[in-house]
């Protein structure tokens, strides 16, 4: 099964692997630091000024083509350093495509992580189909087409929220796993919180050792990464408010101030990009998180330790968008995959579960194929 999920993903982005690379303004910045941690010093000037940038200098002069945008932009890209990384190290055999080819191969990582963790507690049926219907989001297939590193932050951001459960349930031998996922995902997107503090919803809801340490030990895996490399925080927020120009107040009344507009705006385009035909994805992330909210809400049977980690991750990763009131084509909202995905399984459960009310071989077929899996809890 996790052999024709892989074949999928692969098929549905396969006109990337063979088209030639796009670039975007986040993907140069990107290239640059391949080039820089290969020793080359004047990467970004090479880039934005040579051919890899040529379309976007004539498209949009005012900032790709302004050297004054590019360099106020650049920090906030420096601690973004996993993927590039790895695309220096296969750069000798990939050359410019080396982060394209690792963004697609993170889309496929996210598809079959997005499946173990639906493993976790889903019957193998409803867990593939799931996770079949996620792998073919418009926003997901479309962004993965990039060479970003968006791919890779959902795959991580997936895989530590599978840890937590597996930890949560069977004990802290999954430790590991949830260091390394947090870690890493520190270095590749800004999402890190969305795992860790739903993890310490947890904690202060279960008061039990298992999730204070996995609370704990996940912002201890956090700490390299925001030590290493300092975001200018207020100088980010100022620009996302500012229609993503450079301001030269910088100060949190001028973010508090323009926040509001640029909210309305996020609202505003985001509603109209899922009304120019986005149905599918309104219907999967919209419809996910609202299933997950609702029955955790209105099911006592329904509340565990899994749906209280996924509620917490759901309402994280709205003021995560939120916090970056900037409209991204739901680049950004690709956060909110695992619990949507979480939210449209347990939905399918409970119409299965009402089927299996009913009389007839197809209704108990369907009850038991969706019947929820079991996990004990740890001594």
């Amino acid at each position: 099964v996790a052999a024709a999920l892989a074949a999928l993903a692969c098929l549905a982005v396969w006109p990337a692997w063979q088209d030639p690379v796009e670039w975007t303004p986040d993907a140069l910045y990107y290239q640059a630091r391949v080039l820089e941690l290969r020793g080359d010093d004047d990467a970004r000037d090479e880039v934005f000024h040579g051919p890899l940038a040529a379309d976007l200098r004539a498209r949009d002069p005012g900032h790709t083509g302004n050297d004054a945008w590019v360099e106020y932009n650049e920090p906030f890209y420096e601690r973004r350093v996993a993927v590039p990384l790895a695309a220096a190290a296969v750069y000798p055999a990939a050359e410019e495509r080396s982060l394209l080819y690792l963004s697609l191969a993170g889309y496929v990582a996210a598809v079959l992580a997005l499946f173990g963790l639906l493993l976790l507690r889903f019957r193998l049926a409803l867990a593939a189909g799931v996770a079949a219907a996620a792998a073919l989001l418009p926003p997901l297939t479309h962004h993965s087409s990039f060479p970003l590193t968006d791919s890779w932050g959902l795959a991580l951001e997936t895989v530590a929220l599978g840890a937590a459960i597996l930890s949560l349930r069977r004990g802290l031998a999954w430790l590991p796993l949830w260091l390394g996922a947090i870690a890493l995902l520190a270095f590749t997107r800004d999402s890190t919180w969305i795992p860790i503090l739903a993890v310490g919803w947890v904690a202060l809801r279960e008061r039990s050792r298992v999730p204070v340490t996995l609370f704990a030990t996940g912002i201890a895996a956090a700490l390299p990464a925001l030590l290493l490399f300092t975001t200018p925080v207020r100088d980010l927020l100022a620009l996302l408010v500012n229609d993503s120009e450079p301001s030269a107040d910088t100060s949190w009344g001028f973010i508090a101030g323009h926040y509001p507009g640029a909210l309305v705006e996020l609202l505003r385009a985001n509603v109209g990009f899922l009304r120019r035909g986005e149905w599918y994805t309104a219907l999967f992330l919209v419809g996910g998180v609202l299933a997950l909210l609702l029955l955790v809400w209105r099911r006592r049977e329904v509340r565990s330790v899994e749906t209280s980690l996924m509620s917490a991750g759901a309402v994280l990763a709205l003021g995560y968008v939120l916090a970056a009131p900037v409209f991204s084509a739901f680049r950004l909202e690709l956060v909110f995959v695992p619990m949507a995905a979480w939210g449209v399984a347990l939905a399918a459960e409970r119409v299965a579960a009402r089927l299996g009310e009913r009389d007839g071989a197809l209704a108990r077929y369907a009850s038991q194929l969706l019947e929820p899996r079991r996990m004990d809890r740890p001594a």
